[in-house]
């Protein structure tokens, strides 16, 4: 099958890595080609484009709206992180085009190693069948689970949201361990022991809080979602104000 995939960042590095041996892919990014979408037939797409942190922290998505609109009517899958906000404007602007959703859950700096270990594969319910057609050739053994698309988004804001909380609760563990000068390596250990916690997202590191290029931009994208309809998030919310004001050097 010929699948272009558009954005040729760690997500789309990824994919095309575990995809070329089984499909003909043909990738299109204005950082190493001058391919456009629709300059060779093709039977699907990937989007992999970049999805930054937008105004007032809102997912910035217009690179996915210009992919979109520039494709042909094939079946359309994003890899890209998006918002609730942005699928419901896909779904008002362009009904007629056949697009899917599956998260990603990947490092950047392990994106290959990540993407090719990856256990289970989460895609929207719409062409379902098609998109775990696709990836059962290169992964065989996967399991795959499907859903609304709007569940899947808020699965993947929510899990990185969550394991944000988990590096802000352990900063503040630092910060109680060395208000009364216990040892916060002993204390994080024995923590993390319960097998319900596990070690990892545990570790305070030398610039403290969470940052990266996920962590940040989600967490702000999902409280602005959670706004949008009227809740609060209040848990997360306080976390990401402890978080930028230790990333600021400061302390509330």
């Amino acid at each position: 099958m010929k699948i272009v995939i558009a954005g040729y960042g760690y997500v789309g590095k990824a994919v095309e890595a575990a995809l070329k041996s089984y499909h003909d892919i043909r990738v299109v990014d204005p950082a190493i080609n001058d391919d456009t979408i629709n300059s060779k037939i093709y039977d699907a797409l990937i989007i992999c484009v970049s999805t930054p942190e937008g105004l007032d922290g809102w997912c910035n998505m217009q690179n996915v709206y210009d992919v979109v609109k520039q494709s042909t009517y094939k079946p359309i899958l994003i890899k890209s992180t998006i918002s609730l906000e942005g699928w419901k404007h896909l779904a008002e602007e362009v009904p007629e085009k056949d697009i899917s959703f599956s998260p990603e859950f990947l490092r950047a700096n392990t994106a290959l190693e990540d993407f090719a270990q990856q256990k289970t594969m989460y895609i929207s319910e719409n062409n379902f069948d098609f998109w775990a057609q696709i990836f059962r050739q290169a992964f065989p053994d996967i399991s795959f689970k499907t859903a609304a698309a709007e569940e899947l988004i808020l699965t993947k804001y929510l899990r990185n949201s969550f394991l944000a909380l988990k590096v802000a609760y352990f900063n503040q563990v630092k910060d109680l361990c060395d208000a009364t000068f216990t040892d916060f390596e002993t204390v994080r250990r024995y923590v993390t022991d319960d097998e319900r916690i596990g070690d990892n997202h545990s570790y305070v590191t030398e610039e403290k809080g969470f940052g990266g290029h996920c962590f940040p931009k989600d967490t702000a994208a999902i409280l602005n979602s959670a706004r949008d309809v009227g809740e609060e998030f209040s848990i997360l919310r306080k976390a990401v104000s402890y978080n930028r004001s230790i990333r600021s050097g400061l302390r509330e």
